[in-house]
């Protein structure tokens, strides 16, 4: 199908998904550019497309395979997808997915490690704490209440497709997340400075929940309180403290490390 007038009620329903209170009322997210879209199509998540033009293999490749799914193809003018694109300059084809219905039963069932965010507030910081997490093999993203929403725009582009890939949880109560997670055998650990342990010798194997804080302020008292393991990252420079998302890295695969 063909669409472009910027006015039609099917790209206006689209182009509000930047807005997070559609996006929560539909359950619908946007994903933008080839490599996202890819990954929608083939963990079956997207739900309509739309696209300027067929200029390669690789996009004619998805667009065959989600008709295959029988996922609704539009094609549309530069202006229609300028109007739903949340980019200055989209890159020719944007998804339209379904949100994840992932549970803190499911989660917490698999044994696997979590990462878990506290009021982290940066769409980037969160959208790469996920790309990294996916790459370390966690089993999952729990993000306490306060954190900024996984599926802004800007957090889907960060993750470069993980989002399809790593069960995410979002909207989590502080206390509900403790009590499940010790009622289910986790361990919580923090990354802080009072009474840690160099990370590099702390015990990373079991049912492990890796805390990372708010930028500005790190973890909540209430999660430090409960925290089974505190560490910190040893750093021989005179820099102060390392951005939320590069010290998530090195926690998860010093992790990765010791269970190789």
């Amino acid at each position: 199908m063909e669409l472009t007038a910027v006015n039609n009620p099917q790209v206006k329903a689209a182009a509000e998904l930047k807005q997070k209170k559609y996006r929560q009322q539909r359950g619908l997210f946007l994903a933008e550019g080839l490599r996202t879209v890819e990954e929608s199509v083939a963990y079956r998540q997207a739900e309509s497309i739309y696209y300027t033009a067929i200029e390669d293999e690789r996009t004619r490749a998805v667009l065959e395979a989600a008709a295959a799914q029988q996922v609704k193809l539009y094609c549309v003018s530069d202006a229609v997808l300028k109007k739903i694109a949340d980019t200055e300059t989209p890159q020719g084809i944007i998804a339209v997915c379904k949100m994840q219905s992932t549970s803190m039963e499911q989660l917490l069932a698999k044994g696997k490690m979590l990462l878990v965010l506290d009021r982290v507030g940066d769409p980037g910081n969160v959208g790469t704490m996920l790309r990294t997490a996916d790459a370390a093999g966690i089993g999952g993203l729990v993000l306490l209440k306060g954190s900024v929403d996984i599926y802004a725009p800007k957090t889907v582009r960060s993750s470069m497709g993980s989002l399809f890939h790593v069960p995410v949880l979002a909207g989590v109560s502080e206390e509900g997340f403790i009590k499940e997670a010790h009622n289910a055998g986790y361990e919580l650990l923090v990354t802080c400075l009072d009474g840690a342990d160099n990370l590099y010798k702390a015990d990373l194997h079991g049912r492990l929940a890796f805390v990372m804080g708010n930028e500005a302020n790190g973890v909540s008292a209430g999660l430090l309180a409960a925290a089974d393991k505190r560490v910190y990252i040893p750093m021989a420079g005179r820099a102060e403290s390392l951005n939320v998302a590069m010290a998530a890295g090195i926690v998860m695969f010093e992790a990765l490390r010791q269970g190789l």
